[in-house]
């Protein structure tokens, strides 16, 4: 009974759901804040979700209706899955040595069923903005995956439950990495295809990207999926830089959600200072800049676990 109420309320689906709804109007709010302007009301995320999924679902005739209509489905499900793992002001109800790979393998998934959804949407849209997704995806992976390879490396365990462990008592990750962290956010922005790397879904240019074709409740589950990767993504930095679920003052649980914030608020930053990058100027990023960043952050963590 403790595991089924673990996979479906806390920290499983229900909660996973309440604080992707949350995270989108906070976001919404400071993102409406930063540019002097009021934004959406609390329930406005909720309200587009039954909105959505009370609108018709038209899909192009040379679509590929069954893997469109199951798309969808594996990316919110691969999402929900990674929630089970990352802890929540606690130890992750499923822990085990190496979670951190399945976590980060579960949120490269929604990318990879995005781009599926755009080649096979039979839109010439689509089609370009899958390509974007994907290309996109090769760019910031690689400097994703090392750069949270080193708080693994200093903790001398692969598990996210023992990572945000490790630093109880200690110093924050993030004051030792602080390159790591740097790396991790500007790859997790680009992972949630956010401002400024937002190319695959340009709206000026290739109209929603792999999504054009797609509304009612595949879209309604594409974007759910896409506010929970926020929260999923959201919490692993908050565990594996900023102190984990440790507190001295605050309620575990309540000291672990405002880091998710404070790590939503610089996501919200970033998205209201900087333009959108071509798709040649973001590789060039990722692989010229990104990818040595975290390199020779790996290289820093070796030398601090031997010192």
């Amino acid at each position: 009974m403790s595991q089924l109420v673990s996979i479906l309320v806390f920290p499983g689906f229900l909660f996973l759901f309440a604080w992707a709804m949350f995270f989108q109007w906070a976001d919404r709010k400071l993102y409406a804040r930063l540019q002097s302007r009021v934004g959406p009301p609390w329930y406005q995320p909720l309200a587009d979700f039954i909105k959505l999924l009370a609108k018709e679902d038209v899909l192009p005739e040379a679509a590929d209706e069954g893997m469109c209509a199951a798309l969808p489905l594996v990316a919110f499900a691969a999402v929900a899955m990674a929630i089970l793992y990352v802890p929540v002001g606690r130890a992750a109800s499923y822990a085990f040595e190496g979670d951190l790979i399945v976590v980060a393998f579960l949120l490269w998934v929604p990318t990879l069923a995005l781009s599926l959804a755009g080649w096979l949407s039979a839109s010439p849209f689509g089609l370009v903005g899958g390509l974007r997704a994907l290309t996109q995806l090769f760019a910031y992976e690689v400097p994703f995956l090392m750069a949270l390879c080193a708080p693994a490396l200093l903790a001398g365990s692969w598990s996210i439950s023992e990572i945000a462990a490790f630093q109880n008592g200690r110093i924050w990750t993030a004051a030792l990495q602080p390159v790591g962290l740097l790396v991790a956010l500007t790859c997790l922005v680009a992972k949630l295809e956010r401002v400024p790397f937002d190319i695959p879904e340009a709206e000026t240019e290739i109209v929603a990207g792999a999504l054009t074709e797609f509304s009612g409740r595949k879209l309604a589950l594409f974007r759910l999926a896409l506010d929970m990767e926020m929260v999923v993504g959201c919490a692993l930095i908050g565990n594996l830089f900023l102190g984990g679920f440790d507190s001295l003052v605050l309620p575990t649980a309540v000291a672990f959600l405002l880091k998710t914030l404070l790590v939503l608020f610089v996501l919200s930053c970033i998205r209201a200072l900087f333009a959108r990058l071509r798709l040649d100027q973001m590789v060039r990023l990722s692989w010229g800049f990104l990818a040595p960043l975290s390199l020779a952050q790996l290289v820093a963590a070796v030398w601090m676990k031997g010192v």
